[in-house]
C-alpha cells in the first residue's frame, strides 16, 4: 500500500527524499519518487484521449509510491526519451503493457472513479484534483465500468452550472488538502493528458481561465478566482501548464505570465509534457556536467581583429519551457550541422528538477560551440519588468528569493550567461530598467553576461545594447539586436535564411570592431539554417560564443 495514504505531504516529500538519497536541495519542485527496478511502459499512441486521461491520472497514482513504476508512451518523442533513460541506467528494466493490461494489473492502486462532464470541461481539473486525494481515476462515463469493474463511481456531471462555479467549489473545499507549493493552468481536454500524471502524483490544485472574447463574464469570474489562488500560495510557486491553448485560447501568454509575476508565481510551460512523475524522480549527478559546461566557457577567445564583426548566435525563446525540450529540441539536436558553428541555447532552469534527465542529455550531448545560457528571466518564465512580485505580501523578500533559486540552479548546471524577458519589443528605457537588471547583478553572482531581450527591443542599436552594469563592473548586458519575421510559417526556408541575413547586417554598426548579439527563432532556424546564415555572412562575420563574445566585447573597450 502506497506510504502516501498514511502520510501527510512534507513529511512524505522529506522521507522520499532521504530514501533516493537525494544530494540536492529542492529550490522550486517536491521531490518525486525514483524509478523502480522494472518500469511498464504503455504504448497508447492509438488509445482515445479519452483512454489517455484515465490512464495519464492512474499513472500518477501508482508513481506516488515508493519508485515510479509507470511510463506512457504519448507523445511522438516519448519513446526516444524511454531509450535514452535506458542507455544512461536511469531505467534498468522496462516490459510493455497494453493499456487493457495496466488497468488490470495496477487495479490494487485506485479505489474510485471520477466521471467528467463532456457538457463542462472544467470538471476534468476538478476530478483530476479530487482524483489526487482519494486514489482516483478520471474517466468518461462509458469507459468507467470498463476500466474498473465493481468500483465506486463519483459521477460529476450535472453538479455544476459553470466552470467558475467548479473552480469556486474546488477552491473552497480542496485548496487546504493540496500541495501549496505547485500550481497548475491547464485547459481542461482529454488531448492534453500528459501532464496529468504530475499534477495527480503531486496534489497540484489546477485551474483555467477562459477566452473573454468568448464570454467575458465566465472569464472574469474565472481570473478572479485563478488570483485567489495565486495569492493564497507562497511567493516563488512554480505554475505548471500554460495560459492558453486549443479552441479556448485562454487569457493569452503575455497577461497569463505578467499576471502570475504580480503574485510572485513562475510560469512554466508544460502543457504538452508527459511523465513527469517518473522523470522528476530521477537522481543525476550534475557536478561533472556543469565542470564541463563551465570549462567550455574558460577556453581562451580568439584574438580580437579591429576589422571584423562579432557575432553570437542565440536560440533565445522556447528552451525555457520543459515542453520544447521534451519534444521539438529532440529534431533540432539531431541536425547534423549542429556544432559547426557557435549557437547559444537557451534552457529552463526549472527543467533540471521538473526533468533531471532530459536535461543531463543535451548537457552530455553538447559540441564545444553548443552553449547553454539561463532562459528567459532566470528560475523560470516571468516579466521581471513588468510588476514582477507587485502584489506579493514582501515584494523584496519574494524577490531575494527568486534571486536566490536562479543563482542556486545556474551554479548547479555551470550556466554563466542569463536572458531576461523585457516587454514585446516596447521602447529600451534603460534608466527604468536599471534597478532590476542591478537585482539580478547583484543577486546572481553567476551570471557574467546578462542578455535583456527576446528581440530587438525599439531604440537599440548595436551603439547602445552592450555595456558595463553600474555596481558590478564584472557584468556585461548585451540586449539582442535582431527579430524574427512576423509571417515566419508562411516563409519558405530560402526566404527565412534570406530575412535574417539582412535583418542582422541592418542592424550591424559601422565601426569596427562591431559585436551583435542575434536571435534565430527556436520554431524557424535550425543548426543549418544558422550555419547557412553564417556561411552568407561572409569572412567579416566571425561567430563566436557566450563567453567569447562577452571576453572580446571587454578586450575591445
Amino acid at each position: 500500500m502506497p506510504l502516501s495514504r498514511h502520510l501527510s505531504l512534507p513529511l512524505l516529500a522529506c522521507l522520499l527524499a532521504a530514501i533516493a538519497g537525494a544530494g540536492e536541495e529542492r529550490l522550486l519542485f517536491p521531490p518525486s519518487s525514483p524509478p523502480a527496478a522494472m518500469v511498464d511502459v504503455v504504448d497508447l499512441h492509438a488509445a482515445t484521449p479519452e483512454l489517455r486521461l484515465a490512464a495519464a491520472t492512474l499513472q500518477g497514482l501508482v508513481n506516488a509510491g515508493e519508485e515510479a513504476s509507470v511510463f506512457l508512451l504519448l507523445s511522438e518523442t516519448d519513446a526516444f526519451w524511454r531509450d535514452r533513460l535506458t542507455e544512461r541506467g536511469h531505467l534498468r528494466g522496462v516490459r510493455a503493457l497494453t493499456p487493457e493490461a495496466l488497468f488490470a494489473s495496477r487495479a490494487a492502486a485506485f479505489d474510485r472513479v471520477y466521471v467528467h462532464d463532456p457538457a463542462l470541461p472544467a470538471t476534468i481539473n476538478i476530478g483530476t484534483m479530487l482524483a489526487s486525494l482519494h486514489r482516483g481515476i478520471v474517466a468518461t462515463a462509458e469507459l468507467a465500468p470498463v476500466l474498473a469493474p465493481g468500483k465506486p463511481v463519483e459521477d460529476l456531471r450535472g453538479r455544476w452550472k459553470s466552470a467558475a462555479e467548479a473552480y469556486e467549489w474546488a477552491f473552497a473545499e480542496l485548496w487546504p488538502k493540496m500541495n501549496p507549493r505547485v500550481l497548475a493552468c491547464l485547459y481542461p481536454d482529454p488531448k492534453m493528458s500528459g501532464l496529468r500524471d504530475y499534477l495527480v502524483r503531486h496534489r497540484v490544485f489546477t485551474f483555467w481561465i477562459a477566452d473573454k472574447a468568448k464570454d467575458a463574464d465566465a472569464a472574469a469570474r474565472e481570473r478572479a478566482l485563478a488570483e485567489k489562488v495565486m495569492a493564497a500560495a507562497p511567493p516563488n510557486v512554480p505554475v505548471l501548464g500554460f495560459w492558453y491553448s486549443g479552441p479556448d485560447a485562454g487569457i493569452n501568454e503575455y497577461d497569463g505570465v505578467g499576471l502570475a509575476g504580480e503574485y510572485g508565481k513562475i510560469t512554466v510551460v508544460s502543457d504538452w509534457l508527459s511523465n513527469c512523475s517518473l522523470l522528476s524522480g530521477v537522481r543525476v549527478d550534475f557536478a561533472p556536467l556543469a565542470k564541463a559546461q563551465r570549462a567550455r566557457g574558460e577556453s581562451p577567445p580568439p584574438d580580437l581583429d579591429p576589422a571584423r564583426v562579432y557575432i553570437a548566435f542565440n536560440v533565445v525563446e522556447s528552451g525555457d519551457a520543459p515542453s520544447y525540450l521534451e519534444t521539438r529540441q529532440t529534431e533540432v539536436w539531431a541536425d547534423p550541422k549542429r556544432g559547426s558553428v557557435p549557437i547559444g541555447w537557451g534552457m529552463g532552469l526549472c527543467a533540471a528538477e521538473l526533468m533531471p534527465p532530459v536535461v543531463e542529455y543535451y548537457l552530455r550531448s553538447a559540441t564545444p560551440n553548443d552553449r547553454f545560457f539561463a532562459a528567459i528571466s532566470g528560475a523560470g518564465y516571468t516579466h521581471p519588468f513588468r510588476k514582477f512580485m507587485a502584489r506579493t505580501a514582501d515584494p523584496d523578500a519574494a524577490w531575494s528569493e527568486y534571486l536566490r533559486i536562479t543563482a542556486g540552479l545556474m551554479d548547479r548546471l555551470g550556466f554563466a550567461e542569463l536572458g531576461l524577458y523585457t516587454d514585446a519589443w516596447k521602447p529600451n528605457d534603460r534608466a527604468a530598467r536599471k534597478p532590476v537588471l542591478r537585482r539580478f547583478a547583484e543577486g546572481v553572482p553567476q551570471a557574467a553576461l546578462i542578455m535583456p531581450g527576446m528581440g530587438r527591443d525599439d531604440g537599440l542599436t548595436a551603439a547602445n545594447a552592450t555595456y558595463r552594469l553600474d555596481g558590478r563592473r564584472d557584468v556585461t548586458a548585451s540586449h539582442i539586436l535582431t527579430r524574427w519575421p512576423p509571417d515566419y510559417a508562411a516563409l519558405t526556408k530560402e526566404q527565412r535564411t534570406d530575412w535574417l541575413v539582412k535583418e542582422i547586417q541592418a542592424n550591424t554598426p559601422p565601426e569596427r570592431p562591431a559585436f551583435i548579439q542575434a536571435m534565430a527563432l527556436s520554431w524557424a532556424y535550425n543548426p543549418s539554417d544558422i550555419a547557412e546564415v553564417a556561411r552568407r555572412l561572409g569572412a567579416e562575420y566571425v561567430p563566436v560564443s557566450l563567453p567569447h563574445y562577452a571576453a572580446l566585447w571587454r578586450g575591445a573597450q
